[in-house]
């Protein structure tokens, strides 16, 4: 019995180690934007106010396209962000009727410096009309 519970302590150890040399190499990502000149219109744009991420610097401005869909509770829009590093390509879901609106958004591509950038991030909006990205990302594939 205790060579049995020997033998699938080991299985297990062996399955999470190989689990974890999988996963990706992720970097925490937080980024602050301020929308006072989003408009709804095709393209419309946030204006990054703080960020972790050098080649995503402070002053860089979010594109939304589409952003009128045309659903009455979210938003699902074309998101791109050009930088002197290159532009990252992803999606942006938000909840807008919740109080206060929430979201998700995701990026699969990049150019440039950050080709191969990949991100997953929650959004969230603070009382003071202040939107938050928070999650983490990537950039190449994942080792």
């Amino acid at each position: 019995m205790s060579r049995l519970l020997i033998l699938s302590a080991t299985a297990i150890l062996a399955q999470t180690s190989l689990a974890s040399a999988g996963a990706p190499d992720t970097q925490p990502l937080k980024i602050s934007k301020e929308c006072s000149e989003f408009t709804g219109k095709t393209p419309s744009f946030c204006t990054i106010t703080e960020s972790n991420f050098e080649a995503i610097p402070k002053g860089t401005k979010i594109f939304y396209h589409q952003p009128t869909n045309g659903a009455p509770i979210f938003t699902d829009t074309v998101t791109i962000i050009t930088t002197d590093s290159g532009t990252v390509v992803g999606r942006c879901i938000t909840f807008d009727v919740a109080t206060p609106p929430t979201g998700t958004c995701a990026f699969t591509s990049g150019s440039g410096k950050l080709e191969g950038f990949q991100a997953a991030v929650n959004v969230s909006v603070d009382d003071k009309q202040i939107w938050h990205w928070d999650g983490a990302y990537l950039i190449g594939a994942a080792k």
